[in-house]
């Protein structure tokens, strides 16, 4: 493209030509990102709906992949991710979207959790949960359900469960995840575990498998139950809105006594700092370091010993 082409403002020109042209008619294999950038930053939503149609309608490989790419890379725009949350953008857009990005990130040797946390981290409930009950295709692959509805609090779980006909079924399927993945389930999500519990202790069919698996997992039950009963007491007394505009050193040093004290005495401190991460007790990332170097490293044994924890608990 000449240089009179580069300085054509970008709303008088076909925003589909123009990123057809620059992602797949230039010579180079790689589009220059500063060509495409300005296209993504400017679109409207019926620009950005109507742009996704005739792609995916051209049925060129090529393209589609390149769209698909760029919808990754510049998922950080707010906008963006306001029209992947919009009603707009069609369940079959967004699975083909999401089918993409786990194709890449897999390639890329990306974890599932890990798209789901911080590749698809904008995903608002409502499109989740759309995926979870209306997809083709998502909503049969257990490890990316089971995902989805880790994101899920008890209200939406609770949605998603009234949607369900043949628990007996799901159940199963559950049960059978392999062991890793169901650990980190039961660790992300302590809610849907409770759930899924509650759920096989309703379903006669699946008595023998409920027995097996709280056999398999009795420690990370007793492990989380226990993370359940610290959370509730931990919110019932802190007030995080309040010292949340405080600095570090001015916060409640008692509040996070007790978290430290209490997980202390845990099997597994650094699993417990991971679930009351996801319970979202800390205020900033550095609330979390500093607890999880105080439950891991021997030399800080004695930090926050000295606090009480009846001033916290009383």
């Amino acid at each position: 493209m000449d240089n009179a082409a580069e300085n054509v403002n970008l709303t008088d020109l076909d925003k589909f030509q123009l990123f057809y042209t620059e992602a797949i008619m230039q010579d180079s294999s790689f589009p220059q990102i500063n060509k495409i950038k300005p296209i993504f930053e400017k679109l409207s939503l019926d620009e950005f709906i109507e742009m996704v149609q005739r792609i995916f309608d051209e049925g060129e490989y090529e393209l589609t992949q390149q769209f698909l790419y760029f919808l990754i890379l510049f998922r950080d725009m707010t906008h963006i991710q306001d029209y992947i949350n919009s009603e707009k953008f069609s369940i079959n857009m967004l699975e083909r979207f999401i089918i993409f990005t786990f194709g890449y990130c897999s390639i890329h040797d990306h974890s599932t959790e890990r798209v789901i946390d911080e590749i698809l981290f904008f995903l608002n409930n409502e499109r989740l949960l759309d995926l979870a009950l209306n997809s083709a295709y998502l909503n049969h692959d257990k490890l990316i359900l089971f995902l989805i509805l880790s994101k899920f609090d008890a209200a939406m779980l609770n949605r998603y469960f009234s949607k369900i006909k043949n628990t007996s079924e799901f159940i199963e399927s559950f049960v059978k995840l392999p062991d890793e993945f169901l650990k980190s389930i039961i660790s992300r999500n302590y809610h849907l575990f409770q759930y899924l519990m509650i759920m096989m202790s309703e379903v006669d069919s699946t008595k023998d498998t409920s027995a097996d698996f709280i056999m398999r997992y009795n420690d990370d039950i007793k492990l989380f139950s226990r993370l359940s009963d610290i959370l509730k007491q931990y919110r019932e007394k802190s007030n995080l809105n309040k010292e949340k505009s405080l600095p570090f050193e001015q916060r409640d040093m008692n509040r996070l006594s007790f978290l430290v004290n209490m997980i202390r005495e845990l099997p597994d401190p650094v699993k417990a700092v991971e679930y009351f991460n996801v319970e979202k007790v800390f205020i900033d990332d550095m609330e979390k370091d500093v607890v999880l170097a105080v439950v891991t490293d021997p030399l800080l044994n004695n930090i926050f010993r000295n606090y009480s924890l009846e001033c916290f608990c009383k």
